[in-house]
């Protein structure tokens, strides 16, 4: 797959999970403040947010009115149509983009009701204080969006090295604790650790330490799927 703009096409709460590691049961959260950048047109917020944990999403695309959203969403899926592999199940890819209305429908009605929690803002630059959240995710945008030759999917400019590593470091300045990342890798039918994140891994801010993870989820890729942990301190 090759594209011009970063994709809006929505997950559910669970893949999400999946996708970073983390409990389904929640307990690790409770108490905890996340942000979830960017969000895109997830059912993750409202997920935590029904199970009274405190969480903000971010994405450049909130400031779009409802309607804009419906056609950027029904965009990405038509473009994501043809992509499959002999070796998937025969519904697979039908099944997941049924997921992923659905989470985006959730994610519509839960940012009506709670306009709050979706913020249209964009790395590198976020309007939080140092230290503002406990949990800051990032998915689908750092290495997913670098160029084609990069390792990405875009075919014009993409996110260049010096981009991921200032979102990098502002991810980390909005932490008080714990980054993931997730993919790490590059956007390849049998994909690898992408570059940048192994340059990034040697290059992080004071009193940081990171590491490849392996999540167990699925995207109809082979090969290295690996997405980043990153913490503060010895933990």
């Amino acid at each position: 797959m090759r594209t011009n703009e970063v994709l809006f096409y929505g997950r559910p709460a669970e893949d999400v999970l999946s996708m970073f590691g983390l409990s389904d049961d929640l307990q690790g959260l409770q108490g905890c403040k996340v942000l979830d950048c960017p969000g895109g047109p997830s059912s993750f917020t409202a997920f935590l947010a029904a199970a009274g944990i405190d969480a903000v999403a971010c994405d450049p695309l909130y400031a779009l009115s409802d309607a804009q959203l419906r056609l950027k969403h029904a965009a990405a899926q038509a473009l994501l149509r043809p992509i499959t592999k002999d070796s998937d199940p025969a519904d697979w890819l039908d099944r997941k983009h049924a997921h992923q209305r659905s989470a985006f429908e959730i994610f519509l009605a839960d940012r009506g009701a709670c306009p709050q929690r979706y913020l249209a803002e964009a790395l590198p630059c976020l309007p939080f204080p140092s230290s503002h959240f406990d949990l800051v995710l990032s998915g689908h945008l750092m290495f997913s969006y670098a160029s084609v030759e990069e390792g990405g999917l875009m075919v014009s400019d993409g996110l260049d090295l010096d981009w991921h590593h200032a979102a990098l470091i502002e991810l980390c300045r909005v932490s008080k604790l714990e980054v993931r990342i997730y993919p790490a890798h590059t956007c390849a039918l049998i994909a690898e650790r992408h570059h940048y994140a192994k340059w990034l891994l040697n290059h992080l801010p004071l009193g940081w330490n990171g590491e490849f993870t392996t999540p167990h989820y699925f995207q109809g890729m082979i090969g290295c799927t690996d997405g980043l942990r990153l913490w503060r301190g010895g933990g």
